[in-house]
């Protein structure tokens, strides 16, 4: 019988807000609101990122924990495991205004670039489900491996890739043909990844073998596979692709990483139990959620120094792109 996935919950207050200021980036590439999902509360917290207040807190289902934003931020996607639900979230009002079926357990959640297409993984069908943006209406579906859980979008939207979790493997997927064209060998439990903004590697965080696989995206090969912390879980990178961070769940702490050197260069704590993890659009913030200490935590991505501390609800997940034109 397959390992099923347990989601733990942490009753917690959230704490007094903390309005401190994060430095203006430019307009054209403003991601003024991060999606936070909760699943603890069921709740997405929708953080003003300019001040670092809560702008809005949204009832989402049961429990939320995937979530995807288009570029411009106007697509706002949630996935619930629980309630076997998508939901799509207004830009303007943050509300919910339209909810679908998504297989038996929707976990991971991606758009397509032209954010027309919605990508989710159902956890418990070994799917991934293709959904219509604007109306939520099934377009297809895909056949994968075991368990799977993270999603991730090529830049020219070509490809999906898939973390077939208890396969130890990537499923790659056309997604003219809707059809899987190739797999890919990983560490072990591969759950979080990301594409770098050039398309040419895509990094994986392997939960149990504690590492990192780095595939190169030309000849679809592991190149190199970079030990980590303790139960890696989220990556993220930066828009120059330089960097890649980790969310390491039982260190309490990220992993950076140099590209370039394929090496860990540093691994700074952050709060208890981080998970999702995203790098702003300029590059110069790291946005980590901490599951267990309900926060929202802001890195500067060159000193790694922590900037700031936002409350959220319980138990926030943040599980994918959760900021407008983040990586």
């Amino acid at each position: 019988m397959r390992e099923r996935k347990v989601y733990l919950t942490r009753a917690r207050e959230a704490g007094l807000l903390l309005l401190l200021a994060l430095a203006p980036v430019g307009a054209s590439q403003a991601a003024p609101f991060a999606y936070v999902t909760n699943q603890g509360d069921h709740s997405v917290s929708v953080v003003d990122l300019v001040d670092g207040s809560i702008a809005a807190t949204v009832s989402v289902g049961e429990a939320p924990a995937g979530v995807a934003v288009s570029k411009d931020g106007q697509r706002i996607v949630i996935s619930d495991p629980k309630t076997r639900q998508v939901y799509l979230l207004d830009a303007g009002t943050h509300a919910v205004i339209a909810r679908a079926s998504a297989g038996q357990g929707p976990l991971g959640i991606a758009l397509s670039p032209d954010a027309g297409r919605v990508y989710v993984a159902d956890w418990f069908e070994d799917q991934l489900l293709v959904l219509d943006a604007t109306t939520l209406d099934q377009l297809g579906r895909v056949a994968v491996g075991d368990s799977p859980s993270g999603v991730a979008v090529s830049p020219d939207g070509r490809r999906v890739f898939v973390s077939d979790r208890d396969d130890n493997r990537i499923s790659v997927i056309d997604t003219e043909k809707l059809e899987v064209v190739a797999r890919v060998e990983t560490g072990q439990r591969p759950f979080g990844l990301s594409v770098d903004a050039a398309g040419q590697r895509l990094y994986v965080a392997n939960v149990a073998s504690n590492d990192v696989t780095v595939i190169d995206l030309d000849s679809l090969t592991s190149i190199a596979t970079l030990p980590v912390g303790n139960t890696p879980y989220g990556v993220a990178i930066t828009p120059d692709g330089t960097r890649a961070f980790v969310t390491n769940q039982h260190d309490n702490s990220v992993s950076v990483i140099d590209t370039e050197r394929l090496a860990v260069i540093a691994q700074p704590e952050v709060g208890e139990f981080p998970e999702g993890i995203i790098v702003g659009p300029n590059g110069a913030l790291v946005y980590v959620a901490s599951w267990f200490s309900n926060e929202l935590l802001v890195l500067d991505s060159r000193s790694l120094e922590l900037v700031q501390r936002i409350p959220t609800g319980d138990g926030p997940r943040a599980f994918g792109v959760f900021i407008a034109g983040g990586s």
